[in-house]
């Protein structure tokens, strides 16, 4: 990984991990940033991040463009 608090694509947790994480933010519309902040909302919850190897977890994505004109980050 590029750098260790990198968190989002595939994700899996139960209804009560999520709910202890007070789900999603409505803060963001578009692309950018609900990563970042779903993360912090795991570490706050003391809740741990396992990540397992490539060999078990892999996906692949499609190549897209980003909409910056879309971005609505909190300030």
């Amino acid at each position: 990984l590029p750098f260790e608090t990198i968190f989002g694509g595939a994700i899996g947790l139960t209804k009560k991990q999520f709910q202890k994480a007070n789900g999603f933010s409505n803060k963001y519309l578009g692309w950018g940033g609900e990563d970042d902040d779903f993360y912090e909302r795991v570490i706050l919850s003391n809740m741990k991040i396992f990540r397992k190897s490539l060999k078990i977890a892999r996906y692949a994505s499609l190549e897209h463009v980003k909409n910056t004109k879309q971005r609505n980050h909190p300030k």
